[in-house]
């Protein structure tokens, strides 16, 4: 007999140790477009939805940075969510061109108005609203600015809102 008894010893498998992940900076401190494109890129590969959208909302702001006024930055910032979720939707860079000319012809506060008092919603409105981004729609502005848009347009944005989210009214 041995002077050692074999002792039975069981080994518990370890799962992999979780992965500690480190922003390098805050997202607010990016101000390249493709650097923010690279970042939502691997937050998608990663599952960082939450990390995806700041860096979208990010992208989006950058558009609008150079616009003094509120509602014209805001707008700017609609019309880059859109044409990003155009492209993505697409897949190929997109812009939306007839946009761009009516904005350029009539303004961005004719383009808003005529967007919330058409008889269907727009592209825009719809491929933002199935994405959750209610809140960068053409009607948000309208109603958050009420002061810049006649009294048919801010009813037509509060009725479209409305039926979209009827728990948010």
């Amino acid at each position: 007999m041995a002077k050692h008894s074999a002792k039975q010893q069981t080994v518990v498998a370890k799962g992999p140790a979780p992965l500690k992940q480190t922003m390098a900076k805050p997202i607010a401190g990016y101000t390249d477009p493709n650097d923010l494109r690279t970042l939502m890129t691997n937050a998608k590969r990663l599952g960082r939805d939450d990390i995806w959208r700041e860096a979208f909302q990010r992208l989006c702001s950058l558009e609008g940075a150079d616009q003094t006024e509120p509602l014209h930055r805001e707008f700017y910032q609609t019309l880059a969510a859109y044409e990003h979720l155009l492209s993505q939707k697409n897949g190929r860079a997109t812009r939306a061109s007839r946009t761009r000319l009516k904005l350029k012809s009539k303004g961005v506060v004719q383009c808003l108005e005529d967007w919330v008092t058409s008889k269907t919603p727009t592209e825009g409105y719809e491929l933002l609203m199935a994405n959750g981004m209610a809140e960068m729609t053409g009607e948000r502005l309208v109603l958050k600015y009420p002061e810049q848009f006649s009294a048919d347009a801010i009813a037509a944005a509060k009725a479209r809102l409305a039926t979209a989210e009827p728990a948010a009214e």
